[in-house]
């Protein structure tokens, strides 16, 4: 791939949270490693990588019918354990969506207290680019058993901004389009428009674009978020439809040194419902 820059060396603080291709590669046999392909069981069944599983949801909330709130410790104990994921397990997560909902499984396997999990950089679209083996068979897979603790400091929700609007060391951050923002695109919600006050920066500024995206260097985020008046400073709190888009935003901000992030996980799905919350549009 032209121009492609090792995770090691675009700055992050933390860049153990990626795996090369390469690495992958080497270690796709390593005793209690599971792959998991967090696309659509569709896209799945079109080719993936050796090994890899495929969760029915990947957003991991509630029910396909709540798409509101992230799965009780007792759903996503099973959602992992089907999975083939217990707590002694390295997991690695690839997707064909820039990132998106590999970033999402690894905010909720953090918020759930697995943190031995890492992101295939440059996802399938760089593993087929290099002629590596994929398949169409489906993995058999082997039920864990997966135990979960909580940990609520990367997780917001309602009640926690609503009590935010006076503070000003918080930021929210708006991270859907500007057709959601400004209320022209509903998604199927009862009200259009944005939390007031929140500052917008889409999440697709975070990644590189072409045929295969990669997370922006950490001086690149950085760079982004300051022109925005977002700085390390304050405390920011993410939010898009449903807290997919917000967990990519979330690492990207980690990733690029901003300590103190939380995942507003019911995001406007949740906020546009109730109409005790205040709306801009």
């Amino acid at each position: 791939m032209k121009n492609y820059k090792h995770p090691n060396d675009r700055g992050y603080t933390n860049p153990e949270l990626f795996v090369t291709t390469d690495w992958l590669e080497d270690n796709i046999n390593k005793p209690n490693l599971q792959i998991v392909d967090v696309d659509s069981p569709e896209e799945y069944r079109l080719g993936h990588i050796p090994g890899a599983s495929n969760p029915i949801d990947n957003f991991y909330k509630t029910s396909l019918d709540d798409r509101t709130h992230i799965q009780a410790p007792e759903i996503f104990s099973e959602t992992m354990a089907k999975l083939g994921i217990d707590n002694s397990t390295q997991v690695i997560c690839y997707d064909r969506s820039a990132g998106l909902y590999s970033f999402r499984l690894i905010w909720a396997l953090y918020y759930h207290g697995h943190k031995n999990v890492k992101f295939l950089d440059g996802g399938y679209p760089k593993w087929i680019d290099e002629n590596r083996e994929v398949t169409k068979n489906q993995t058999l897979i082997q039920n864990k058993i997966f135990r979960t603790k909580i940990d609520k400091n990367i997780f917001a929700d309602k009640d926690f901004l609503q009590k935010s609007f006076d503070n000003k060391s918080i930021i929210i951050l708006d991270v859907r389009s500007d057709d959601e923002r400004n209320g022209v695109n509903l998604r199927g919600g009862s009200r259009g428009g944005r939390i007031p006050g929140s500052v917008h920066i889409e999440w697709k500024n975070f990644h590189t674009t072409g045929n295969i995206p990669i997370l922006k260097s950490a001086e690149e985020i950085r760079k982004i978020l300051s022109e925005n008046n977002v700085t390390k400073d304050k405390n920011i709190i993410t939010y898009c439809q449903g807290g997919i888009r917000a967990a990519h935003t979330f690492w990207a901000l980690k990733l690029s040194g901003f300590n103190n992030v939380k995942n507003y996980d019911g995001s406007w799905r949740e906020w546009a419902e109730d109409f005790s919350c205040p709306i801009e549009n």
